[in-house]
């Protein structure tokens, strides 16, 4: 739309909200004069830099989203599937690529932890923060240090020993596991071999009398309660994957298998429960008392 023609028609649409006593209408119009008189004051005045200005621009894709904002927004992402197995994840800071965070609750200090930064954190990131290095993960203040092994308790993960995609993008996942140990808590219970499920495959196990789903999506594993929150009731085993959508068998429901997200139209409803899940040697082991 012209410039000239959208005054128009904004006065017009004024003078309408006006005769009509639309006080909602015309509080949003307001709000946005708040929003934007301001900014542009700033800009007006070639004060660029102002955090004020910066919003306004960064609205209108005029200017890039700050570095600090765009990794909270990527973490937002991971963040649900973390606090669904008692996790928390915080941003303490993003210096020069390198992405400093916290992990708190069910994840600190657990090999579930390292996993859900390989396979959450840092794949996020990868996709949404261009300069993206490596993620390094911080204890929480006070708690306890070191592994009994003489480590620091400083859990970094870098993108050494991963590959590039075959489409010469950002690096993919390499050959190499993540060495697991210091296991605290979550409990761990190994339930099958990574050797016995296939990229693209589905498997129900049973972890210390919990009934789990394991899938392989692309090679990396992941695993949730093993029922549809359609109806609390149905098994998911007997379904498929799709790419990365994990297809009800009762209800023709779709979750994203790698965070337990509803992936179809009812993205509102319930999704699945996620379960940390570790591999050590070969095995697949999920936590139990997480379960």
């Amino acid at each position: 739309m012209e410039f000239d023609q959208a005054v128009k028609e904004l006065e017009t649409l004024v003078g309408t909200l006006e005769r009509d006593g639309d006080e909602r209408a015309l509080l949003l119009l307001q709000l946005m004069d708040a929003i934007h008189r301001p900014g542009l004051e700033l800009i007006a005045a070639g004060d660029h830099d102002d955090p004020v200005a910066r919003a306004l621009l960064s609205m209108y894709d005029l200017v890039p989203l700050d570095e600090q904002i765009a990794v909270e927004e990527a973490l937002d992402e991971i963040r649900p599937y973390i606090e669904s197995h008692g996790g928390g994840l915080e941003l303490l800071d993003v210096d020069d690529g390198v992405v400093h965070v916290q992990m708190s609750g069910a994840c600190n200090g657990c090999a579930g932890s390292a996993i859900t930064l390989r396979r959450g954190v840092e794949e996020i990131l990868r996709e949404r923060y261009e300069n993206f290095k490596e993620v390094v993960a911080h204890e929480p203040e006070g708690a306890e240090q070191g592994n009994g092994n003489g480590g620091s308790g400083l859990l970094q993960i870098s993108l050494e020993g991963f590959k590039p995609s075959n489409g010469g993008g950002a690096p993919a996942p390499g050959p190499e596991l993540l060495q697991i140990e210091n296991l605290r808590k979550p409990v761990f219970e190994e339930v099958a071999k990574l050797a016995d499920l296939s990229p693209g495959e589905l498997m129900g196990v049973d972890a210390g009398g919990h009934a789990i789903l394991l899938a392989n999506v692309d090679g990396e594993v992941y695993a949730f309660r093993n029922v549809c929150p359609t109806d609390d009731r149905s098994t998911l085993d007997g379904g498929r994957l799709a790419g990365a959508a994990l297809v009800c068998p009762w209800h023709n429901c779709a979750f994203d298998a790698r965070s337990g997200k509803r992936v179809d139209d009812r993205p509102r409803d319930p999704g699945l429960a996620a379960v940390p899940v570790a591999i050590q040697d070969g095995a697949l082991k999920v936590a139990v008392n997480v379960a």
